[in-house]
């Protein structure tokens, strides 16, 4: 895409992360440029998602390092050049450079789509509370439900709280977006309505990291594809190489399944 810088905004630098003795990641490295879109694919556990809950600090990793921004995530350097593991309050502060979506929504119950959004901008960036209902107000138009403002979770569709979700990583202006298989709890005549809100942000120029079981969608809106297969890095490229004459034969098989 057109707004592809050579800025690094996401580094992972040879990231392990085991559950137990079970490991889940095995060493993955890689980098993201601002205004990029990647796309990782691969089997169920495969370690997708783990990789990008670490990237959030969301899981914790046991060797390697995360930057963001060119700044190490989660963890300071000391005066010997180790690392250590950061407070919990600088870490939050991290993290606000990087929207997440989950897979299940996320949102509170208890507060209308309105409120779900403009929560963390008051809370965690001192927004006044005008600014982030007229920022709130924009992003819900901005992602087609203007309408649904004082409307609770359990009054929307799956896609449309899946939409909510997305105006509220964004009310926080992230230098990206992670997002965690967003369209697979939901049905599938609202599949589309979110992916449509994707691919509207790529071509805004968001930096997105992606995991997804949406083929069409990776084909069509990724820059770049990333094969993870049992907790390695297997092979990346362009949508069009990857798809249409992957060089690993995992990837081959992979996709002979799922295409």
């Amino acid at each position: 895409m057109a707004h592809q810088s050579d800025e690094l905004i996401i580094e992972a630098l040879n990231i392990h992360k085991s559950f137990g003795d079970l490991q889940i990641l095995k060493g993955i490295s890689l980098q993201v440029r601002r205004g990029e879109v990647v796309v990782l694919i691969g089997a169920s556990g495969s370690g997708k998602t783990t990789f990008i809950r670490c990237i959030n600090l969301l899981e914790e990793i046991q060797s390697g390092q995360i930057r963001v921004s060119g700044h190490p995530m989660g963890y300071r350097t000391k005066a010997d050049g180790s690392l250590v593991r950061d407070s919990e309050r600088n870490i939050a502060r991290q993290r606000r450079d990087i929207g997440m979506v989950f897979q299940r929504f996320n949102l509170f119950p208890h507060m209308t789509a309105l409120e779900n959004i403009i929560e963390a901008p008051i809370q965690v960036l001192g927004v006044p509370r005008k600014a982030a209902v007229e920022q709130a107000q924009a992003l819900l138009k901005r992602v087609g439900l203007a309408d649904k403002a004082g409307h609770y979770p359990s009054m929307l569709s799956g896609g449309q709280q899946q939409r909510v979700a997305i105006a509220r990583a964004l009310a926080m202006k992230p230098q990206a977006m992670l997002f965690d298989e967003p369209t697979s709890a939901l049905d599938p005549e609202t599949v589309g309505e979110v992916l449509q809100v994707m691919k509207e942000l790529a071509e805004e120029g968001m930096t997105m990291v992606v995991v997804t079981h949406e083929m069409g969608f990776a084909r069509e809106v990724a820059d770049r594809v990333v094969v993870l297969d049992q907790g390695e890095l297997i092979e990346q490229g362009p949508p069009e190489q990857i798809f249409s004459h992957p060089t690993h034969p995992r990837t081959q098989a992979f996709l002979s399944r799922v295409l």
